[in-house]
């Protein structure tokens, strides 16, 4: 037995850290860890003798590994080392390393951020290693971390980011070439629901949003993001972290992406990241898109993680966007550091240099104390290989499904097997579980040109009020295309027939899955089985 990928870091708050790794054969999860005494040089010191004291695992067999550590102290560095034994009795243990937990509200701290790494991986090692030797507490990732496939994220992905994350916490959003990658929720364990989700960090408020699926008004993702906005609108910083850029000097920019934009404004966003577009721009703080010193928000797009730039998608406008005040086709990373009153955006190249800046500050106030954002849940157990859930065999690809609302249920279903219990008392936003289909080979591509479909389930519900539905989504290169639903089913019914056509798919869907679902701000139980997808 060996390691072949991590340990890496994950979902790291105050008390709590998820710990991931990879083994060729299946095997058994335990990490080993212990506190470091104190800060400082004797931290380091102690290094040459590590404590282990502690112990965390699981005995299931597995070959990716996902163990929580709970009850640790605030802003403290403790070392880990991680082991797994096969049911030969091989065992594979990895080096030792180190995290620390996540900053008190009133401690600096320091982000990376950068999208786009595919492409050539000396570039995306370089920008990984230079983000380690600046000791960034976090790492949030812009999306597109590999090219469509899930080979490619050990291999290309982990391989070049070894060295950071297993020091250094990943968080992501997801861009368009993850949305057919199955890897993006088997091998992360985010927040929930995980396609988005947010999380605090010190004094920053982060919303981690999903330019790949529906976000106009009235989805699910537009009530949630008001939600959590408001919710955190107190908060010091406000980031938030999505693909596709509402404002770009390429021909990436997608505008229906601003849509958004009155959102942000709204509730004091201070910075967005984007990525999509391989390039680096800084824009203007910005106001209903207008130039706003006092208060405008200030967008940022960094594509160029490992992307060649010689290539089409690098190149940048005759003339820049009007409220562009600096860009470059440049592989780089941001490296933002935040202080209660200070933001500095730093942008820098492969070769380690500072090659474009920015610094907001705030008036000296009292901070307020952000409680947890989503839920950080452990990394979710999945049914076994080959179980069918609501009419769809869970192996390769599977349902996601948002915990505590969505579970699998053996007791009530259409025609035996396994349903996908829905519950929500309103105290939660509604989520969708999803699942991809219509794939040929690692994209939907041409294989769905010109097709319609129809999507149907059988529905069971209780006390539903709202309704809740059955639709199919797409997106593309550019993000979110299109979402057919069927009309919401609420009340008390027994097993009923939902159904939606889907018009004629556009050329180039990279991605098509189905959403089962509510009308936001509905509540009740329901249970969908026999879902089904065909042609028409």
């Amino acid at each position: 037995m060996e390691i072949i990928c991590g340990p890496y870091l994950q979902n790291v708050t105050k008390h709590a850290i998820t710990i991931m790794w990879h083994t060729n054969e299946p095997g058994t999860s335990l990490v080993e860890y212990g506190a470091s005494e104190r800060l400082g040089w004797n931290a380091y010191a102690g290094r040459l003798k590590p404590v282990y004291d502690t112990r965390q695992g699981d005995e299931r067999p597995k070959t990716v590994h996902a163990v929580r550590l709970e009850g640790l102290e605030e802003e403290w560095v403790y070392d880990y080392r991680v082991r797994s034994s096969g049911s030969d009795g091989s065992e594979a243990m990895s080096v030792p390393a180190s995290f620390r937990t996540a900053a008190r509200d009133g401690s600096p701290f320091r982000f990376v951020t950068y999208g786009d790494s595919h492409g050539i991986n000396q570039v995306h090692r370089r920008n990984a290693a230079l983000a380690r030797a600046y000791r960034a507490d976090i790492c949030v990732g812009a999306g597109d971390t590999v090219h469509d496939v899930i080979s490619k994220l050990r291999g290309q992905f982990f391989g070049s980011t070894h060295e950071l994350l297993k020091y250094t916490p990943w968080f992501a959003s997801m861009g368009n070439h993850d949305s057919p990658n199955e890897g993006y929720f088997q091998y992360f364990s985010y927040p929930e629901p995980r396609y988005w989700y947010s999380f605090n960090y010190g004094c920053a408020h982060f919303t981690i949003m999903n330019s790949n699926m529906d976000y106009r008004a009235g989805s699910e993702q537009w009530a949630w993001l008001e939600r959590d906005l408001e919710r955190f609108r107190d908060a010091r910083w406000k980031f938030v972290v999505f693909h596709h850029p509402p404002f770009c000097s390429n021909n990436c920019e997608i505008v229906e992406t601003r849509v958004l934009c009155p959102l942000f404004e709204a509730y004091g966003v201070d910075i967005v990241y984007n990525a999509h577009a391989t390039i680096y721009e800084r824009f203007h703080p910005l106001t209903g898109g207008q130039y706003d010193a006092g208060g405008g928000v200030v967008y940022f797009v960094s594509g160029g993680g490992g992307y060649d730039m010689g290539r089409t998608p690098s190149e940048l406008w005759d003339h820049l966007h009007p409220f562009s005040a600096f860009a470059r086709p440049v592989n780089h990373f941001l490296l933002t550091t935040v202080a209660a009153d200070e933001c500095r955006v730093r942008a820098i190249d492969t070769e380690d240099r500072v090659f474009d800046s920015l610094v907001l500050t705030k008036p000296s106030s009292r901070l307020v104390s952000l409680p947890p954002a989503s839920a950080q849940l452990p990394y979710p157990d999945l049914p076994e290989a080959g179980t069918v859930v609501a009419g769809f065999e869970e192996a390769p690809v599977r349902w996601v499904l948002p915990r505590p609302q969505y579970a699998v249920d053996a007791d009530v279903t259409h025609s035996g097997g396994n349903s996908i219990r829905w519950t929500n008392d309103g105290s939660e936003p509604v989520f969708p579980a999803l699942r991809r289909v219509l794939k040929a080979d690692d994209r939907a591509l041409d294989a769905v040109a010109g097709k319609s479909y129809r999507v149907s389930a059988r529905v069971k519900t209780q006390d539903v009020s709202g309704g809740v539905t059955v639709s199919l989504s797409w997106n593309g290169d550019m993000g979110f295309i299109g979402r057919a639903q069927s009309d919401p089913l609420d009340g008390t019914r027994d097993w009923t027939r939902v159904e939606v056509e889907v018009p004629p798919m556009y050329p180039y869907v990279y991605f098509c899955r189905v959403l089962l679902s509510a009308i936001p701000g509905s509540t009740g139980t329901a249970w969908f089985d026999d879902v089904e997808v065909e042609e028409i």
